[in-house]
C-alpha cells in the first residue's frame, strides 16, 4: 500500500466500507486519536487518506491502506467504552471480595470443614474444580507448613485455629478476567483458561509481545498475560499508564506465587489483588 494521496478510488471505497463495518460507533474516537476534529461524521475520503498517512508514518512503509484494523487500532492507543466497562467490572469484583483462589490442595485451608488441611478426596482436585457453588466457611489450623511456593522450599506459619464464615466463591485467574470481558460484551462467555482468553481476543485484537513491540501506554481493559505450553496467568489492566512502569492490574494469583512473594495469608477472605 502507500500514502493517502496515492490510494485509488477503489481502495478508498474499500477502506470506507471496512471502517463503517468494523467501527460504526467509534468514529469520534478514531478521529481524536489521529489528531482530527471529532465530528463523528461517517468515514469519508479525507479520513481514509489521513489514516493511510498515519499508517505509513507509524507502522511502516507499505502499510497505508486506510483501514483501521487491529494493528492500527492498537498502536493508536484508543480507549474503547467496552474496555472501560470491563476494567470497571474487574475492579468491582475485586472490591466485593469473598473470592478465593481455587486450589484446595495447597492453600493451607480446610476448605470442606472435614478437619484436614490440603488433604482428603475433596481437597485433592486440580485448580478450578470448585466453581459451581458458594461455600459458607473455611478453617485454618495452627501449625508450620513447609514445602510451599513454586520451588516447594518455602515455609509459612499459621498462628492459631480459626473458622472464617461468609459466602465464598472459588475461582482461578482466568475466571475473573473473562467474567469481566463477558459482562462488558467483549467475549461470549466465561473462559476458564488463559489460553482460551488469549485465543478469543487474538481473533479480534492485536497482540503485543514484549520481546517484539509494545505500545507507549497501558489502557484500562487491556488483557495482560503470561503463556506457555504448561498454562499461563491472566490479569487485566485497570488504569492508564506508561508501559515503562508496572501496570495497575486486577488479578487472582495462586498460593504458590503469593508464598514466594511473602504475601500469602490463608485467613484472607479475598485473594483477588488490585495492585
Amino acid at each position: 500500500m502507500s500514502r493517502g494521496n496515492a490510494l485509488s478510488a477503489q481502495q478508498i471505497r474499500d477502506a470506507i466500507a471496512y471502517n463503517r463495518r468494523c467501527h460504526a460507533h467509534h468514529t469520534s474516537l478514531l478521529q481524536r486519536a489521529l489528531g482530527m476534529a471529532a465530528t463523528g461524521i461517517a468515514y469519508d475520503e479525507g479520513f481514509i487518506r489521513a489514516v493511510a498517512d498515519w499508517q505509513e508514518d507509524n507502522l511502516g512503509s507499505g502499510r497505508g491502506d486506510g483501514k483501521v484494523g487491529p494493528m492500527t487500532e492498537a498502536h493508536l492507543n484508543i480507549q474503547h467504552p467496552q474496555a472501560t466497562t470491563a476494567a470497571n467490572r474487574a475492579l468491582a469484583t475485586q472490591r466485593a471480595g469473598n473470592v478465593l483462589f481455587d486450589s484446595w490442595y495447597n492453600d493451607l485451608r480446610d476448605n470442606d470443614d472435614d478437619g484436614l488441611v490440603d488433604q482428603g478426596r475433596s481437597e485433592s482436585g486440580g485448580d478450578g474444580t470448585h466453581y459451581q457453588r458458594e461455600y459458607l466457611s473455611f478453617r485454618v489450623v495452627a501449625g508450620t507448613y513447609g514445602g510451599l511456593g513454586w520451588g516447594l522450599n518455602r515455609t509459612l506459619r499459621v498462628p492459631s485455629d480459626r473458622t472464617i464464615t461468609g459466602n465464598f466463591r472459588y475461582r482461578v485467574c482466568a475466571d475473573i478476567v473473562s467474567g469481566a470481558y463477558h459482562e462488558a460484551g467483549i467475549i461470549p462467555g466465561v473462559l476458564r483458561s488463559t489460553r482460551s482468553i488469549f485465543d478469543a481476543l487474538s481473533h479480534r485484537c492485536y497482540v503485543f509481545r514484549k520481546s517484539q513491540d509494545y505500545p507507549s501506554e497501558y489502557l484500562p481493559g487491556d488483557f495482560i498475560c503470561t503463556l506457555d505450553s504448561h498454562g499461563g496467568h491472566s490479569g487485566m489492566v485497570v488504569a492508564r499508564g506508561p508501559t515503562r512502569q508496572v501496570p495497575q492490574v486486577v488479578e487472582l494469583p495462586g498460593p504458590s506465587t503469593m508464598v514466594d512473594l511473602n504475601q500469602y495469608d490463608p485467613t484472607s477472605t479475598n485473594d483477588i489483588r488490585h495492585q
